[in-house]
């Protein structure tokens, strides 16, 4: 099965982050088993957008699937570095 795939917006932040999260947690499904993140044109996180990918992952997680984040800029990268996270997510450059 393809990943679902759900492109973050510009700034993933505490303006953006819970209305982004709602609405793709409305879109993960019981059959969403592989769902991707493509982070290429977000050029800032702050902690709520890490909350709201950490959130995805559970839920994502909990139901026997998977949350992949694609291309995130050197910045995004290495803040999730920073943050550890790199060590949750998997980190897909392509």
């Amino acid at each position: 099965m393809n990943p679902t795939v759900i492109t973050a917006p510009a700034e993933l932040c505490s303006s953006t982050a819970r209305a982004w999260k709602d609405r793709v947690a409305r879109d993960i499904t019981p059959e969403s088993t592989e769902t991707a993140v493509d982070l290429s044109k977000t050029r800032f996180i702050d902690s709520s957008g890490l909350g709201a990918l950490l959130s995805l992952h559970k839920t994502l997680r909990a139901q026997g699937g998977i949350l992949k984040l694609l291309n995130p800029s050197t910045a995004v990268t290495q803040l999730i570095e920073l943050t550890r996270l790199h060590r949750v997510f998997e980190i897909v450059h392509a």
